[in-house]
């Protein structure tokens, strides 16, 4: 599920399985960006991603990754998620 005005830039959120995520896309490929190849920093429109995993049945949400202007934390251990929220980020924004 996306939830963004214009899909081109700007605040985006969704929901891929047991995860919630969110993301911040700048209008064009950025220096900065997370490149959607690589999934590292380098030329790409997502300047911020962040993803969340619930904490047990809380109600509660714990960041499992996050990226902004480079990877603070959790890549590797959500690599494969991630990996498909950039892809359908691409898909559906590109």
């Amino acid at each position: 599920m996306f939830c963004n005005r214009n899909h081109t830039a700007g605040p985006v959120t969704g929901r891929c399985g047991e995860f919630r995520w969110e993301a911040y896309l700048a209008g064009g490929p950025v220096s900065y960006g997370l490149h959607p190849g690589t999934l590292y920093k380098g030329p790409g429109r997502i300047v911020q991603l962040v993803v969340y995993i619930p904490i047990g049945q809380t109600g509660l949400w714990r960041k499992a990754a996050a990226f902004h202007r480079g990877w603070l934390f959790g890549r590797r251990e959500h690599l494969a998620l991630i990996r498909q929220v950039v892809g359908d980020l691409e898909r559906k924004t590109g």
